[in-house]
């Protein structure tokens, strides 16, 4: 596997006692304190323990990434190669307040809980009106609006 310095440096900053020089030196036994002087397994080892001293297990944060975007899926966001969709919509201060990739997993885990309640209430609510057709009730009671949406009436 490729080293991913961004990832290894993303992972430092969330563990302030621990310095680059010092970390890089103990999984290279002391031969050297440079990133590129490593090798791919000295890499890949130190990357993986630092994953463990920040409580953040990729296959976990993987886990609730998925289940996130199973549930924005849901209420209708497009969720295929729509990031800036994704992060617009989950950057609303009332939804998550920050870019969906910066979220942590129990960030995650909390997003998962707002989306399932919007669902639970009907769903997004689309704001214009031409966007959102209205159809009467069908047991006609007065006063009784039906919203139908743009897909639903397609079929």
């Amino acid at each position: 596997m490729a080293k991913s310095y961004t990832k290894f440096y993303a992972l430092l900053r969330k563990n302030p006692r621990i310095d680059k020089d010092e970390i890089v030196l103990q999984y290279t036994d002391g031969r050297t304190s440079h990133l590129t002087a490593m090798s791919d397994e000295e890499f890949d080892e130190m990357v993986a323990a630092l994953e463990k001293a920040t409580n953040t297990p990729r296959a976990a944060l993987r886990k609730a990434r998925s289940s996130a975007l199973l549930r924005l899926g849901r209420l209708g966001i497009d969720t295929i190669d729509n990031w800036d969709g994704i992060n617009a919509f989950v950057s609303s201060p009332k939804i998550a307040g920050k870019p969906f990739a910066e979220l942590s997993v129990e960030e995650l885990q909390q997003l998962v809980r707002k989306l399932e309640m919007i669902a639970r209430a009907g769903g997004l609510k689309k704001l214009e009106q031409d966007q959102d057709p209205v159809a009467p009730a069908p047991f006609d009671r007065p006063g009784v609006v039906v919203r139908v949406r743009p897909t639903e009436l397609a079929s």
